[in-house]
């Protein structure tokens, strides 16, 4: 497992910028006349990043468990907008004597081709003038989250979070889902305005940015900002139209399907219908307690892979899991690497519902990513991009829905693959909409709310079947787009998710028709990490990094196989 070397103390504890800046001019004063010399200096920036990365993550772990937590709430503000930035300017320093020294472009190719390419990036993007408002955002960005993490809804005489009323979606009793699924959309327009003001603020921000850094619009910077070396935006463009003309209608087939399980005419099938159980199939309750939902996982990753088991009984011994839903505990789930540790930590809210088994699948495959990473010495290359990432993840979700046996009966287990299987191929228009909504607001920055309201309802009649009546619920069809933390938090952070749907279909079709050798091209594509470009990690993986039209059919046309094979 790596641990950082003798530069500076693993146990170096950080409350303000003082702490860590020693270490930053100690790397400054370095010389670098040789080879060596500059890869013990890379080592050495490394090591400091980690550091920091780790005592960051668990500011923002704490904060997000307890969001009305002030002390938490501070620290984590500290960290993002004073110690952070200052970790920027000055990594942004010794970035500039990396790649000034004559040895850079001598560096090993194979080993440092892609930290090469990485710097290069983040020197022209680099902007002092940056650093104040990007930790702006960073506060704004806790705000929201402490905003979304108070909502609650009132049913039944109590009150519940949101993903607690979230479970009575999927109610086979129509009025029941109607009551819910009011509650919850009325619980977040009435923090609209409150909601519209945080991100006004971020859009301004994010435009000023990308200004600075001599873009025309923060789509643009952005794209180049998330290193995405390997497709072009016009690439994304492209295949939102793939998504549109290949898979919508494959969705809108699904959602007719599901119509007339319910017994439903056009008129009648309304919001709360599309997440609705037929009568006589009560929704799917896979577990009771928290535990009981992680103990089952891990029989599950044992199954899968014995090591896979071990490095979730282990988190477990140190604490790393926060499952439950509660109360001033922020909204979502993340997987988030500890860099020193060598493990990551599990934040969730579950409720005991389906969704939450492929939220802990999800992000159980992120963290076995993290162990597959933790003997790389460089945490440019533990930091994967998101399209390998999130193939991590959503790969694990569908190998694991071969061992469902353990959450459900026969009955149930074909329920839960068929729904998942066919949740996947709606969620592709879901992201298509998100990413496609984040395109008209950066390219359109002078926007008004109105405006932006009115362009998410454009684009999600793109994408939406058609099939749904939201007669007279029109304003909270146009406020869909505030749930997604993402828009907020991680701008434009979506489109990755359809990207790694694609990868993450060929590795469960591997998998179907070879187990062994799939799981072990998983771990030998997933355990280089950063080091090689996405084909060929994804190369590794034994599947294609292609999102052409001929690659989405193909994998429509298999999911369907699948579905047809269950139902049979």
């Amino acid at each position: 497992m790596y641990k950082p070397g003798n530069f500076i103390p693993a146990d170096l504890i950080i409350n303000n910028w003082s702490d860590l800046k020693p270490y930053f001019d100690k790397l400054e004063k370095q010389n670098i006349e040789t080879t060596e010399a500059l890869e013990k200096m890379i080592l050495h920036l490394s090591d400091i990043l980690s550091i920091f990365a780790e005592q960051s993550a668990r500011a923002y772990i704490n904060m997000t468990c307890h969001t009305d937590n002030p002390d938490f709430v501070k620290t984590h503000e500290t960290f993002a907008t004073i110690i952070s930035p200052e970790v920027e300017i000055a990594s942004n320093t010794i970035q500039k004597k990396l790649a000034a020294s004559p040895c850079f472009a001598n560096l090993p190719a194979g080993r440092y081709s892609q930290l090469q390419k990485s710097i290069k990036r983040d020197l022209e993007l680099f902007r002092k003038e940056n650093v104040p408002l990007e930790a702006a955002l960073s506060k704004l960005a806790s705000q929201y989250g402490q905003l979304a993490g108070s909502l609650t809804v009132d049913l039944d005489g109590k009150t519940l979070t949101i993903p607690e009323a979230s479970v009575f979606l999927e109610s086979s009793d129509r009025e029941r889902r109607k009551q819910a699924w009011l509650a919850i959309v009325e619980s977040r327009f009435n923090k609209k305005t409150e909601h519209s003001e945080i991100f006004n603020q971020m859009v301004k921000l994010r435009h000023n940015i990308a200004l600075n850094a001599g873009y025309k619009n923060f789509r643009d910077y952005q794209h180049d900002n998330l290193h995405r070396f390997d497709y072009t935006v016009n690439d994304v463009l492209k295949f939102h139209e793939s998504i549109e003309k290949c898979i919508l209608p494959l969705k809108i087939k699904i959602a007719k399907k599901h119509r007339n399980k319910l017994k439903l005419d056009k008129a009648d099938y309304r919001p709360w219908d599309e997440t609705g159980k037929p009568l006589g199939q009560p929704p799917l309750k896979p577990f009771v307690s928290a535990q009981e939902l992680l103990d089952k996982t891990n029989k599950i990753f044992s199954k899968i892979r014995p090591e896979f088991g071990e490095n979730i009984k282990t988190m477990e011994q140190n604490n790393l899991f926060d499952l439950d839903t509660r109360k001033a505990k922020a909204p979502g789930g993340y997987n988030y690497g500890l860099e020193v540790t060598g493990m990551p930590f599990i934040f969730m809210n579950a409720a005991g519902v389906h969704r939450d088994v492929i939220t802990l699948m999800h992000e159980g495959g992120h963290a076995m990513h993290t162990f597959l990473t933790h003997d790389e010495p460089l945490i440019q290359y533990r930091h994967c991009p998101s399209e390998v990432a999130e193939t991590a993840s959503m790969s694990m979700e569908l190998i694991s829905s071969t061992h469902w046996d353990i959450f459900y009966n026969k009955q149930e287990l074909v329920h839960a693959r068929r729904e998942h299987l066919e949740d996947i191929i709606g969620v592709f228009a879901w992201v298509a909409t998100v990413d496609c909504f984040q395109h008209w607001i950066y390219t359109h920055p002078e926007h008004t709310p109105a405006e932006r309201d009115e362009a998410f309802l454009k684009i999600i009649n793109r994408f939406s079947t058609g099939l749904v009546n939201w007669e007279g619920y029109e304003p909270y069809r146009k406020n869909l787009w505030q749930r997604q933390l993402h828009i907020f938090e991680a701008p434009f952070y979506y489109i990755e998710y359809a990207i790694a749907q694609l990868g993450a279909l060929q590795v469960y079709r591997n998998y179907i028709k070879e187990p062994d050798a799939a799981i072990q091209a998983y771990i030998r594509g997933l355990s280089l990490g950063h080091t090689k470009p996405i084909a060929e990690v994804w190369g590794a993986m034994n599947i294609s990094f292609d999102f052409s039209e001929k690659t989405i059919k193909d994998l429509m046309d298999f999911a369907q196989e699948e579905i047809a094979r269950l139902d049979n």
